[in-house]
């Protein structure tokens, strides 16, 4: 059986194995194709051909053609050469796909082999039309692999729409290039015989009188096929495929009935040559190749073809589902319902252990562009903030999880020194695949800045205070050690630059946002260890800031990089965190105001907070910061607190894409942070959100819920 098995002979078996519910993977047929008759029966003749001359004759030959302009030979063959190569080199992956068991190698060299195969076809298509035949034996064995692969993925993950699709997608693909380069070569056949134009050449052999008779001739006719023995020797140019197919003896002058009849009759023979030539191609191209890709569209799932069967939205996969729980909603209060949904965001992909937040809770829809960049981060900045909630609820198993993961994350940073980045995978805390170093979020992830840094520094020493475990309150002092070494800025203003880009360069700009965080964290580290060098970074910090306050009492968005401000950006929380911060309480009222006059807005029948000046619709992040900072202000200011207060009570309960039990970002489709700063919030539960909204409402009993108030031993 082995021994006469052809190409279509595995297609049949993989139609066999992909309609039989019998027991057994299709990998094994795979193995079996590859190990039992592609291999020892097919490969050894056409990819590894015993060489007819040695290499350097074979060299010489092409040398020898360049010289003499052969061009379509020279420069043709070595394309030819090249796609074969990426042939042989293709099967023999594949050959080394079907013996690996580990199944995380598996999922990698499938992704690489499919994406070779796509990038291997495309090139057969650039070969000359003279060597396309040649590749067909080689061709027909990549995708009968191919196709094994993906159906093998179908079998096994039947309910993954998208590896059918693929299947699809790849068997009409081959179908339709297999059709196509053999029309190619076709035509280019065609164009050999007779000039393709059916050009019949005359030549005269000879010439006699005859007693009593008019002068007579013999005429020969020539029709040339440039490519006469093309399935035996590619090389060949030229032969006279009439066979010196002449006339007898025919009048010399004028026209002789004989004559005619005889051309009449080799315009005939080059015609049927050419028939005969066409269905050749055609039976040889079927043998080689393109009957077993026409079996190929058996594979066709033409349904889905048609978008009838979607794949289901893998990017969007959720433990926990966007599901509201009903009446008992109204009778838990909003911190119940937020601990809820903070511990589900911690939940996602691990239940133990250090980890970060997933920082957006996706809805089960496929998001592309800036939205898709969001799937599966986890910032720092909304970790420690989840950190610092959880250690006023008491508890404290949530809360030291988090301050574990931020331990880890600089312990592992892939740089290290005492760095953190801005974002790492969800998922996975620790990349095993990057020598168990902290998982990056490219590309806005893979900054240190100080603002992510300090942010985990205040959860760490809030952390410390609670547990009296060391190793919080030394992994916040590596933080400190870091910002100051590496950030401080030695002129007027003083403060400290924005850390490091993605590539290790320092952010010369200075940012009050980051600035105010700085002086909070610095004034934990002096409370904790009354160390005098901490309180003067934190004079420093506080430095920078006021030198960002304008004549008119409000806070831009810090400098460039030199003593020039940026004051053309403006957000919100330079004016509530600086309030919060107590940096400066002499002109909180001020700031405050302006804050409520020229900042406020309203999305739907939501009020809030835009993000800065230029942003648009309410932002609940720094809604929430806004409303705790005029709660605590006191005064009129607490009495204009509690229009936002109801207003995120009233989200959580009742906006877009909420489930009762955290916050989104933004009650309408997107929150634009407008131009100087340039990203975006999206109408997705999100955990900064949510838990700066739950400090807001602790805050009202206890001003300790400021995440800004300095830190106090417990």
């Amino acid at each position: 059986m082995a021994d006469t098995l052809t190409p279509r002979d595995l297609v049949d078996k993989l139609l066999g194995a992909a309609a039989s519910q019998a027991l057994g993977p299709i990998g094994s047929v795979v193995a079996l194709i590859i190990d039992k008759y592609i291999f020892p029966k097919f490969l050894d003749g056409w990819l590894f051909p015993t060489p007819e001359t040695d290499l350097f004759k074979q060299f010489e030959k092409r040398v020898e053609d360049m010289i003499d302009k052969k061009l379509e030979v020279a420069i043709g063959q070595a394309t030819f050469e090249r796609v074969k190569a990426q042939l042989i080199g293709l099967s023999e992956a594949f050959k080394g796909y079907a013996n690996v068991v580990d199944e995380s190698e598996r999922k990698v060299r499938i992704g690489v082999l499919l994406t070779l195969a796509d990038a291997t076809v495309t090139d057969v298509e650039s070969v000359p039309d003279r060597y396309l035949y040649l590749l067909t034996d080689a061709l027909q064995m990549v995708a009968i692999l191919h196709i094994a692969v993906l159906l093998e993925q179908v079998k096994r993950y039947p309910d993954h729409s998208e590896y059918q699709l693929a299947l699809n997608k790849a068997a009409i693909r081959y179908s339709d290039v297999a059709g196509r380069i053999r029309d190619r070569f076709l035509w280019y056949r065609l164009g050999q015989i007779a000039g393709g134009k059916g050009t019949i050449i005359q030549e005269e052999t000879g010439r006699r009188t005859p007693v009593g008779q008019a002068e007579q001739k013999k005429i020969r006719f020539i029709a040339y096929d440039d490519f006469m023995f093309w399935q035996t020797n590619p090389y060949h140019y030229q032969g006279d495929f009439l066979n010196f197919f002449s006339t007898d003896w025919v009048s010399a002058n004028g026209m002789d009935k004989a004559y005619y009849d005889k051309i009449q009759e080799a315009q005939q023979k080059v015609a049927d040559y050419g028939a005969k030539e066409k269905q050749g191609v055609y039976d040889w191209w079927d043998e080689h190749l393109t009957k077993t890709t026409a079996q190929f569209m058996n594979f066709v799932d033409w349904d889905g073809e048609k978008g009838l069967h979607k794949p289901k939205d893998r990017m969007a996969m959720q433990a926990y589902p966007l599901q509201k729980i009903g009446p008992v909603n109204d009778k838990v209060s909003v911190l119940d319902r937020i601990d809820v949904f903070l511990g589900q965001q911690m939940d996602q992909f691990s239940v133990s252990g250090p980890r970060f937040v997933q920082t957006y809770r996706l809805p089960g829809v496929v998001r592309f562009g800036e939205e898709g960049n969001m799937f599966h981060r986890a910032d720092t900045y909304d970790t420690a903030l989840a950190a610092i909630y959880f250690a006023l609820r008491g508890n404290m198993s949530r809360a030291t999880s988090l301050a574990d993961g931020l331990c880890t994350a600089l312990e592992h940073d892939p740089i290290g020194g005492g760095r953190i980045v801005a974002a790492t995978h969800a998922a996975a805390l620790v990349d095993q695949d990057n020598n168990y170093a902290t998982s990056v979020f490219y590309p806005d992830g893979a900054t240190r800045d100080i603002g992510n840094m300090c942010w985990a520094g205040i959860a760490l020493t809030r952390v410390y205070a609670k547990t009296h475990q060391f190793r919080y309150l030394y992994t916040a002092l590596v933080i400190g050690n870091w910002i100051v070494a590496n950030c401080t800025v030695n002129d007027a203003w003083q403060g400290f630059s924005g850390g490091e880009d993605a590539w290790n360069t320092k952010r010369k700009w200075r940012s009050v946002e980051h600035n105010i965080d700085a002086f909070a964290f610095f004034n934990n580290l002096f409370a904790l260890t009354q160390d005098k060098a901490w309180q003067d970074a934190a004079n420093r910090a506080k430095t920078l800031v006021l030198a960002c306050k304008v004549p008119e009492g409000y806070y831009v968005t810090g400098t460039g990089e030199g003593q020039t401000l940026n004051s053309g950006v403006i957000p919100t929380d330079t004016q509530s965190w600086t309030a919060l911060s107590n940096l400066n309480p002499d002109g909180n009222a001020v700031s405050l105001k302006y804050m409520v006059d020229k900042l406020s807005t309203k999305t739907g029948d939501f009020v809030g907070f835009k993000f800065a000046m230029a942003g648009s619709e309410v932002q609940n992040e720094v809604t929430a910061g806004a409303a705790m900072a005029l709660y605590l202000q006191g005064g009129t200011f607490k009495d204009q607190a509690n229009a936002y207060f109801e207003s995120l009570e009233k989200q959580q309960k009742s906006a877009t894409n909420t489930d009762g039990l955290g916050l989104v970002a933004t009650p309408g489709k997107a929150a634009d942070t407008g131009v100087g700063l340039g990203w975006k919030y999206f109408n997705w539960l999100h955990v900064a959100s949510s838990a700066w909204t739950g400090l807001a409402f602790m805050a009202k009993e206890n001003a300790y819920a400021n995440p800004y108030a300095l830190v106090k031993m417990e």
